[in-house]
């Protein structure tokens, strides 16, 4: 007998042929020693499609893997379900991801007629359009994408159950996630699927689904049939909300995940008191003041108890305040619009995003050839006591830029048409590397900032041509840049053209090319505050963020410095502030900014050092799973990685070395 506490269970029901009601077909707890699943089951589970002996048993469950192509099935007893029956059959299965899925994802489980492609109510599990991470389910009648989506968010290591319903006269599909009863809220597939005759239960193994747990799987003529009640679980926190910073004006996101018996209730605290209203997993606070920092709870309760989240706090800084700088990238979408003037709805929304951020320096990307005096006409309309300085490189279409609030005293195109021989392409680099030094009061040395505008396109040679550009940018960086200004601050922006989680057999990977040691450069990864996406385009068109290919790049101090940052976006603010329109950031360009706030000129580090008999603790807030590289220093001009890959499994998250070692400068920089 196996015995554990399930916090959840996934429950499939299926329409069938004339049986009788209330009838348990199938049983299946896959008690089998550990193994391959054809070959354990003893003939029970047999192979359909794909390299037969890859699903295991694993700890008493069926292991499925994005790596591997097998799928199995096995049979109802009584089959076939005939499509002409009105007899619906329900199945239900514990589910358990150990890894998340892929954005788009895949389905896993699915009812299976008769030969090797008639399958219905096909589950699918992914990661687009559910929080940093956690996943999604989502179901078809017979489709290879999802035609309707659970809104549940689900967490990688915890047990679900859900149900399915099939109607086998009519082909409809139906998903539960978690149900108390037959009734509770649930999807139903959109999709036209053909009504389908019956005959076995089939778990599939693709790309995208990640590494994905099955247990219990039960098949049955009612939903009595196949529910499995789960035992209560007291409210536990799964991910602490993190501390934060913002600045003056702007939003903020607190977010903690729970597990626990359904329904789990919430309720936020400022300083011990309770927020009114506040009563969901998401604290959103926008229009932020400075009364509205400190500490930030949340109490989670359900029936058979009650918890208390970690203490997180808000820091909010006065925008532009003296010790901040403020940085924004903003591509423009420069060849789409034949007007360029202020009085272009285009240019409009622009500058009311950038008069509302109040930005100390704004790199632009796809500035009009032709509309070069425009910039100086919009610059002096918008921000009058600014400086400007416009890259001369361009592709004959595109130009690049800066706009500062302190004095740009040199500016420099460094890559304009430089043959890319050197680094695998036959041509040349497309746009510009251009460079604005900036001199900032009351720093003791000039800030260096870089912004470039790489191929686009998805073609081979569009990709070649990309990685190589970007190898030769990490090669000035390491071998002009770093050596003669490395100890000085400096950040490079742009927009890409790639996201750098494509995987290697659909890119060449520019992203990781940039950010390689020598360079100094590092990845930075802000999040719209609202939805958690990292995405910033396209907003146009179908309102569909679909890749992050516009980044913000620090180095060396700045690195070590960032307060706060994000991906802003207008038609989420839900207070909207004055002189700023919804849809602003739909008009102006189908990219969205890219917002980062650091500590400057006098850089403070933001993590604490404690040192106690032989050890020294460095500890820093983390959100839940990220990655974090400690760096060690004995000069601040030269760093080298102390320890990487630091999951962050608490909030503070604490790193520990020998305080016995010679002195030393210590800083953390989060991974991608």
């Amino acid at each position: 007998m196996k015995c554990f506490v399930r916090r959840s269970v996934i429950c499939c029901v299926l329409l069938i042929a004339p049986i009788a009601r209330g009838t348990l077909l199938l049983v299946e707890p896959f008690a089998y020693t550990n193994g391959t699943l054809v070959t354990v089951s003893g003939g029970a589970w047999n192979t359909h499609s794909g390299s037969t002996g890859e699903v295991q048993v694993v700890s008493g469950r069926a292991e499925m893997s994005a790596s591997f192509s097998e799928d199995v099935n096995r049979l109802i007893p009584g089959q076939p379900y005939t499509s002409g029956s009105a007899t619906i059959l329900y199945a239900s299965f514990t589910l358990n991801l150990a890894s998340g899925p892929s954005g788009l994802g895949n389905y896993f489980a699915h009812i299976k007629g008769s030969g090797t492609s008639n399958y219905r109510a096909k589950v699918f599990a992914f990661s687009a359009g559910a929080s940093p991470g956690q996943y999604r389910l989502g179901l078809a009648g017979a489709d290879n994408s999802p035609a309707v989506t659970n809104a549940v968010f689900l967490t990688t290591n915890v047990d679900y159950q859900v149900y399915l319903r099939y109607v086998l006269n009519t082909g409809v599909a139906t998903l539960w996630i978690d149900p108390t009863n037959e009734v509770s809220v649930s999807v139903t597939a959109t999709d036209a699927a053909a009504a389908s005759s019956i005959i076995a239960f089939a778990l599939r193994q693709e790309s995208g689904i990640g590494t994905v747990r099955v247990d219990d799987i039960r098949v049955g003529t009612s939903f009595a049939d196949v529910y499995q009640s789960p035992t209560p679980v007291p409210p536990s926190i799964a991910q602490q909300p993190a501390s934060t910073s913002t600045i003056e004006g702007g939003a903020a996101v607190f977010v903690v995940t729970a597990n626990g018996s359904a329904p789990l209730s919430y309720q936020w605290r400022f300083h011990g008191t309770n927020l009114p209203g506040a009563i969901s997993p998401t604290l959103t606070l926008t229009n932020i003041g400075l009364a509205q920092a400190g500490p930030y709870s949340v109490q989670v309760t359900n029936a058979v108890g009650v918890t208390n989240s970690a203490v997180a706090t808000l820091t909010v800084v006065g925008a532009s305040s003296n010790g901040l700088l403020t940085v924004v990238h903003y591509n423009i979408h420069g060849l789409f619009n034949t007007d360029w003037t202020t009085n272009a709805a285009q240019v409009q929304a622009i500058a009311r995003q950038l008069q509302y951020l109040n930005p100390d320096i704004i790199a632009l990307n796809e500035i009009p050839a032709g509309d070069r005096n425009e910039m100086t006409n919009w610059m002096t309309a918008f921000f009058p006591t600014y400086t400007l300085a416009i890259s001369p490189g361009t592709d004959n279409s595109l130009h690049s830029g800066f706009i500062s609030r302190y004095p740009i005293t040199r500016s420099q195109s460094w890559l304009d048409g430089v043959g890319l021989t050197n680094f695998g392409f036959a041509g040349t680099f497309t746009r510009d590397l251009f460079e604005a030094e900036i001199t900032v009061p009351g720093a003791t040395e000039p800030l260096h900032i870089f912004t470039t505008h790489l191929k686009s396109g998805p073609t081979g040679d569009d990709q070649d041509r990309r990685a190589a550009e970007s190898s030769a940018v990490s090669n000035f960086f390491a071998t002009v840049f770093v050596p003669a200004y490395g100890n000085r601050p400096y950040l490079m922006t742009g927009d890409l053209n790639e996201d750098i989680d494509i995987p290697l057999s659909h890119g060449n990977q520019p992203i990781q090319r940039l950010i390689a040691a020598p360079t100094g450069l590092k990845l930075a990864t802000p999040l719209n505050p609202f939805t958690l996406s990292r995405f910033t385009h396209s907003i146009q068109g179908s309102n569909s963020l679909d890749a992050r290919i516009d980044y913000v790049m620090p180095a060396g101090v700045l690195a070590s410095n960032l307060v706060t940052s994000q991906v802003f976006r207008t038609d989420k603010l839900n207070t909207l502030p004055p002189n700023l329109n919804s849809n602003d950031c739909i008009v102006a360009s189908d990219h969205l900014p890219v917002v980062m706030v650091f500590r400057y000129p006098d850089p403070q580090l933001v993590t604490t050092l404690t040192v106690s008999d032989s050890d020294a603790a460095l500890a820093w807030p983390a959100l839940i799973g990220r990655r974090f590289t400690v760096e060690r220093s004995v000069n601040l001009a030269s760093w080298t990685v102390a320890a990487s890959n630091i999951t962050a499994t608490t909030s503070p998250q604490i790193w520990t070395t020998s305080a016995n070692a010679s002195p030393a400068f210590f800083r953390v920089i989060r991974q991608p």
